[in-house]
């Protein structure tokens, strides 16, 4: 049994003031004032936190200091439609993101494959840290990665194949999506792994993470959303606010992110921390995301301050990082510091997200990493 004396702890949805956690490997026991049992080890904190989630990370898959084709499997490049993919037969434990991504408090990933694809496959729910990924998978398959922005056009236009146009890009998700409708209404079929794998989609057991940025991108994401009543999550969504009606009135919830991040193309322009801001006052479910790599995981803390800059509260900030993405995924024990979550725990010096605070201890599953 492990305890920790803490000036601050962030439960999920408030902030308590001078308060002790007791856990262990199974679970946190114990949250509240004034308990003298005795543990192993005693941890003191100016400030504690569920560890981050990441719910739209390429982590594992693309992998840091590795050359151009070894270390990045993140996009099969060969066909725009893969939902037979499984981002769990990609992901490589010992990328040196990891233990960096653990040392920045972000202690849970979604793994999604296949930005470059309009369907780019299944992901995978990990813990960050583990020497396999049998030792680190949370939940796999999870989730679907549909595309809906210009990397399928920039790919696949070289190629002299469909899509070419958003109009392509589409056409070819309906496509695929009727063809495994019907398949999954036959009763007699021939096996085949790419229906099969869309069926759980279309039935609403695992949810569809569409990568959108323009506002006119968020809005055919919605539109096939609705025509195959899918239950679906918006990510990156550079340009949610003109988009905001639509998606209050849908409740999408918004995955929006990186808030830092350079605007290298014409889709990142609109790109500032106020839209978040924007969403979270206006009710809508919002998750902050890394991208990773795109930014890398360990300073997802550091985009709380920015969004905190535009006037939205420390723990509306914070929940984005740990109960809201948790809610996103069903995963009722993550993102929450109460009694029977999971001792998924982080130890912080000062406010978490001030660039000068530092990460003291991160436990996963009750462990010291």
């Amino acid at each position: 049994m492990y305890k920790i004396i803490a000036e601050k702890i962030f439960d999920g949805t408030k902030i308590i003031e001078n308060a002790t956690i007791l856990f262990d490997e199974s679970g946190i026991k114990y949250v509240g004032k004034d308990n003298k049992e005795k543990a192993k080890n005693t941890f003191k904190a100016k400030f504690v936190t569920p560890g981050f989630i990441d719910i739209s990370s390429g982590i594992g898959l693309k992998e840091e200091s590795l050359g151009r084709i070894e270390g990045n499997d993140l996009n099969e490049e060969a066909n725009p439609i893969t939902p037979e993919l499984l981002a769990l037969d990609g992901i490589n434990p010992y990328d040196e993101s990891f233990p960096k991504t653990v040392k920045g408090g972000v202690t849970t990933s979604l793994v999604l494959p296949g930005l470059s694809n309009n369907i780019g496959g299944r992901g995978t729910i990990i813990h960050n840290s583990g020497n396999t990924i049998k030792d680190m998978t949370i939940k796999s398959p999870f989730g679907m990665r549909f595309s809906i922005n210009s990397i399928p056009k920039s790919i696949y236009t070289p190629q002299k194949k469909m899509p070419m146009t958003r109009m392509g890009s589409a056409y070819l998700i309906r496509e695929a999506l009727y063809k495994a409708k019907e398949y999954g209404g036959k009763k007699k079929k021939q096996f085949s792994m790419q229906e099969e794998s869309l069926l759980p989609v279309l039935e609403g057991k695992q949810k569809a993470f569409f990568a959108a940025l323009r506002a006119d991108d968020i809005a055919t994401s919605i539109r096939i959303t609705k025509e195959f009543n899918l239950n679906a999550v918006v990510t990156f969504a550079i340009e949610s606010d003109l988009m905001l009606d639509i998606i209050k009135e849908n409740k999408i919830p918004v995955a929006f992110g990186p808030v830092i991040l350079s605007r290298f193309g014409i889709e990142l322009k609109h790109l500032s921390p106020k839209i978040p801001a924007i969403l979270i006052e206006n009710g809508v479910e919002t998750a902050i995301i890394s991208g990773h790599p795109l930014y890398p995981a360990e300073f997802l803390r550091i985009q709380l301050g920015l969004i905190i800059a535009e006037g939205i509260s420390a723990e509306k900030a914070l929940a984005t990082v740990t109960s809201a993405p948790a809610k996103m995924l069903g995963m009722k024990k993550y993102g929450v510091v109460k009694k029977g979550a999971m001792s998924d725990l982080v130890l912080f010096d000062g406010k978490p997200w001030e660039t000068k605070t530092a990460i003291k201890n991160v436990f996963i599953n009750g462990k010291l990493i």
